[in-house]
């Protein structure tokens, strides 16, 4: 029970918050050794997710073509407008519901 009360914890932050730190990934010895496995098994397998980073979940490697025109999956840009459709159909019914309600009471 000792060496769990003085295990360090991993801290990952990103530094904007502080003038010191803008634009920097900030984190204990812990945190950035963390990193830095997450950043090997990336460059190996494309991708890491997991609990050990902090206030980050994951470390992906993207092509450098990405970052001339970034922008989010297609599966992504397609959930978006689902959601827009779903959301504007919600809208028109509340809208269609207030139209309604304000018929009954006149």
């Amino acid at each position: 029970m000792h060496n769990k009360m003085n295990e360090e914890v991993a801290k990952l932050k990103d530094g904007a918050e502080w003038v010191d730190h803008e634009d920097c990934i900030i984190g204990n010895t812990k945190g950035l050794e963390n990193l830095k496995k997450a950043c090997e098994v990336a460059l190996e397998k494309g991708e890491y997710f997991g609990g050990d980073l902090g206030d980050y979940v994951g470390v992906k490697k993207l092509e450098s073509s990405w970052f001339k025109n970034p922008a989010d999956s297609k599966e992504t840009r397609f959930a978006n407008a689902a959601l827009a459709i779903v959301l504007s159909v919600l809208l028109v019914l509340i809208i269609i519901g207030g139209i309604t309600v304000i018929k009954w009471l006149f």
